[in-house]
């Protein structure tokens, strides 16, 4: 599980002592933004998105976690209250760890620690990409580039579609922009020969040409 491959035997005894396994349907939340939290979460199967409030109540979503994922840490070192909301895109299933469980192994265990501090590392990191994105690119390129990203992060059903669903208003926000010019940009897509929509998703029919509109291929 992610951070805890570094446990040695007796400490994996006590995490399977102490976990609780749990399944958790669509749209459930197991965090709450504003609380403290009392341990974390290892995501098992599935996938969760985080979301925080933004102006006039809306929810904006800030990242996904997958399988391996651990959720809720950072604020819990910290000891601040929860940045974000977290729930389940579609049914999925998670360990929970308690607090003192997890510090134990913090205070003992150096190659454990070691790893938390790289995730640490790495969130940051892909936030910091997601803020550049945001100020430097252009909507289209961001749209490209959101699809690939959900494509990579969920793959796809057996229709060949991103194998997730989110409504337009949250797509957008992923985005950065209105919900009319996403709208508007995904028609154009369409048009062009570089996706298809199957209902309330969308298959990635020229996935070379999004490469090129998200400029990670020169």
């Amino acid at each position: 599980m992610g951070s805890f491959k570094n446990l040695n035997s007796e400490e994996v005894d006590t995490l399977c002592r102490h976990k609780r396994f749990m399944f958790i349907k669509k749209g459930e939340f197991i965090i709450r933004e504003g609380s403290y939290a009392k341990g974390v979460y290892c995501v098992k199967s599935g996938h969760f998105k985080l979301t925080a409030q933004g102006g006039g109540g809306r929810e904006t979503i800030i990242r996904f976690a997958s399988p391996g994922d651990l959720i809720g840490y950072r604020a819990l070192l910290a000891e601040d209250p929860l940045s974000v909301s977290v729930s389940a895109v579609a049914d999925a299933a998670a360990c929970f760890v308690p607090k003192d469980t997890l510090l134990s192994f913090l205070d003992n265990n150096g190659p454990f620690s070691l790893e938390l501090l790289r995730q640490t590392s790495h969130e940051l990191s892909e936030t910091n990409k997601l803020l550049t994105s945001l100020a430097q690119k252009k909507v289209q390129e961001r749209l490209a580039e959101v699809l690939l990203m959900l494509q990579a992060k969920f793959g796809n059903d057996d229709n060949g579609s991103i194998n997730v669903d989110l409504k337009r208003q949250e797509l957008a926000e992923l985005v950065g922009t209105a919900t009319e010019s996403l709208i508007r940009l995904l028609s154009q897509f369409e048009k062009n020969g570089i996706i298809f929509r199957l209902g309330k998703r969308f298959k990635i029919l020229d996935h070379k040409q999004l490469l090129q509109i998200s400029t990670i291929l020169d």
